[in-house]
């Protein structure tokens, strides 16, 4: 198995698992549909960047699963238990419920999935658009 790669991009650090070109196939295959088809993300908090980018490339190897991003930055959200965010990518939520063990609820959070189609819609929970509006004050 080849060691996970990290890339920045823009506002983003990428963890990709080059092994994992089956379930690339799948998410480009659902990028043609509409509304993206079935992808969408695996959406882990916490306070510690480095602990998320743990998990992320402990849960990409573990599942056989092609990438994840975290933040760029090393500045925080400010809301606590939140400050930063990990998603981790995937052609359907096959293992939404297996990925409840790497949160701790205390240093790392587990929001489960959320599809492409509902973040191409706008739809946010509270806890995140909460968030941006203290960022941004």
């Amino acid at each position: 198995m080849e060691d996970i790669k990290e890339i920045e991009k823009k506002n983003w650090i990428y963890l990709i698992n080059p092994s994992a070109k089956e379930n690339m196939n799948d998410i480009e295959l659902e990028l043609f549909k509409p509304n993206h088809g079935n992808i969408g993300k695996y959406i882990f908090f916490s306070d510690d960047k480095q602990l998320l980018i743990k998990v992320a490339k402990e849960i990409l190897q573990k599942y056989n699963l092609y990438n994840a991003k975290v933040p760029l930055t090393d500045k925080p959200n400010p809301s606590s238990g939140f400050g930063f965010v990990l998603c981790i990518y995937d052609s359907s939520p096959k293992f939404k419920h297996e990925l409840r063990q790497f949160s701790d609820e205390k240093n790392v959070k587990y929001r489960y999935w959320k599809s492409d189609s509902a973040t191409l819609d706008g739809q946010y929970s509270e806890q995140y658009l909460a968030s941006q509006k203290k960022a941004s004050e």
